[in-house]
């Protein structure tokens, strides 16, 4: 599973293999502008474990997403 970050401080949650792969997900669903790509990280099982299912596949806000990396990221660590 990867995180994918944008400019705007949107991200997505995807089911991929690699980053690239990812990206090509969300490029293919129209999900965040590629040109505002920045940075993917790769999730750790564990960090998986913590992503409600309604999280995953869809563009998240920038409060959605801080608020989401603040739990599953900043408490776990």
């Amino acid at each position: 599973m990867w995180w994918l970050s944008f400019r705007d401080g949107s991200a997505v949650i995807l089911e991929a293999t690699t980053l690239l792969h990812a990206r090509v997900l969300a490029a293919l669903d129209d999900i965040g502008r590629v040109t505002q790509f920045v940075h993917g990280y790769q999730l750790t099982d564990e960090l998986a474990a913590l992503i409600p299912d309604d999280y995953i596949g869809r563009l998240l806000s920038r409060d959605d997403a801080w608020r989401l990396y603040a739990r599953a990221f900043l408490w776990t660590h």
